[in-house]
């Protein structure tokens, strides 16, 4: 029997890189319907999560860790009552980045880079996002680095103005969220976690 799932995350790209993580998980699990919130926005909003999460529904949040020290637990702590348990919050070390760089042969392939470009272990990188900004600058095809790079006009801006669309085509069309667990440990216990979830009808 399948499992509906309501997805909370920052953007679009950890949108896509979770929908394509539980449909490979193969165990029947359906994103009905899904929201964009900022960190600060579930932090604040948790406890009505915490109160939805009952009947036949998964409520599933993931957000970027960002800075060292940061953890589910610590974003729940002031709830009062234990996490209910149909709601999952998962953090992507530092960022969802980090998970995308983890499947280090298809992104080397993807930005015809050479394989040793892409970090081993990429939840050690503090900055995920400007990494692969770096890694995009030694692609050979200006078009792709230039749409994940961000415009030297513009000292505001971290990244291209297409990067969450080149970066979700190559998630759908490539990503492979089996080869990326071996190089990313907190993508790994997220995808433990929901290969093992059972859901309790309140």
């Amino acid at each position: 029997m399948g499992v509906y799932v309501r997805l909370y995350t920052e953007d679009e790209l950890t949108r896509v890189v979770m929908e394509k993580i539980l449909q490979q998980m193969d165990r029947g699990y359906s994103v009905f319907g899904f929201s964009y919130w900022y960190k600060h926005t579930v932090q604040k909003r948790v406890a009505d999560l915490n109160h939805s999460a009952k009947g036949d529904v998964l409520y599933l949040v993931v957000t970027d860790q960002d800075t060292p020290g940061n953890c589910p637990a610590g974003a729940v702590e002031n709830l009062g009552a234990p996490l209910a348990p149909n709601l999952l919050y998962r953090f992507a070390v530092m960022e969802i980045e980090a998970w995308i760089m983890a499947d280090r042969e298809n992104f080397a392939e993807f930005l015809s880079v050479d394989i040793h470009s892409v970090p081993q272990l990429p939840d050690e990188v503090p900055k995920p996002r400007e990494e692969i900004v770096a890694i995009a600058k030694k692609f050979r095809v200006k078009d792709i680095r230039t749409q994940l790079s961000p415009n030297p006009s513009n000292p505001a801006s971290r990244v291209g103005l297409n990067y969450n669309k080149v970066l979700s085509g190559f998630v759908r069309e490539q990503w492979n969220v089996h080869s990326a667990q071996k190089h990313s440990p907190s993508l790994k216990r997220t995808c433990q976690r929901l290969q093992t979830f059972r859901l309790k009808r309140v």
